[in-house]
């Protein structure tokens, strides 16, 4: 299984984006259906106060440095993911003045405290890692269509195209996944087993892959790539960032 990833992104988080459990009628679980508790979201407070209103505000406004983590702009940013993405990025990166590494149970009660602030609902279980993977932040409204530009993960068949270029065919419907560059063999297993799509986009920035890279060598292939999302008129795109064969064939 070869991987080829463009050498350098701005943003690389950790973990793999996964399907998550689904509700009853098959919806998938979302941060509208409760899942934290008031408990934790006030111990969330306290923690939040201590570690993040220094820059963040106590409004959670942010400042110039410190972007909001409530309001339009930050769901924007982390809507139609998992909650995994945003704790991830807390876990890895916050506090940063002084960078300081939190226990585990802070960082989810910091988290439970930010969904409660935004609205969302709290419910009879405590937010959990083994549950970051398997809901997805929505806007208040429930989910829709992925922002232009967001970075996105699918699955498709790598296919020639018009004019000496490629396109993915067969693809899965685009999943938002912040995480860039970074894969787990979990997230391949998944992507080799999902099952095929009816989505087409066309594929740009090929040539920025590494060094070696032969398009026609995958030719056929069952692929996971990842990128930026770009919806036009004239058919979707993605500006790949991330390509690697999960399927010899596409079946």
């Amino acid at each position: 299984m070869r991987i080829l990833a463009v050498a350098s992104v701005t943003l690389v988080l950790s973990g793999a984006v996964t399907l998550g459990a689904r509700q009853p009628g098959g919806r998938p679980r979302t941060v509208l259906d409760g899942v934290y508790t008031s408990a934790q979201a006030e111990r969330g407070v306290a923690a939040y106060t201590e570690h993040c209103s220094r820059c963040h505000r106590d409004n959670l406004r942010g400042n110039p440095e410190a972007l909001g983590l409530t309001g339009a702009r930050f769901v924007e940013a982390w809507r139609e993911d998992t909650l995994f993405s945003l704790f991830d990025h807390m876990a890895t990166r916050m506090p940063r003045e002084p960078l300081t590494t939190l226990p585990t149970p802070v960082y989810l009660d910091i988290l439970a405290f930010i969904l409660q602030f935004n609205g969302y609902p709290a419910g009879e279980q405590e937010l959990t890692v083994p549950q970051l993977k398997a809901v997805r932040f929505v806007d208040k409204g429930g989910p829709q269509p992925l922002p232009n530009l967001s970075l996105v993960r699918l699955v498709g068949c790598l296919t020639p195209a018009a004019k000496g270029g490629w396109a993915l065919t067969a693809a899965t419907e685009p999943v938002r996944d912040n995480a860039g560059l970074a894969t787990t063999p979990e997230g391949s297993r998944e992507s080799a087993e999902a099952a095929l799509g009816t989505g087409a986009f066309e594929l740009l920035n090929l040539e920025f892959l590494p060094a070696g890279f032969t398009p026609a060598a995958y030719s056929g292939h069952r692929v996971q790539l990842k990128g930026a999302l770009v919806r036009r008129q004239g058919g979707d795109r993605i500006n790949v960032t991330f390509l690697e064969s999960v399927g010899a064939s596409c079946r």
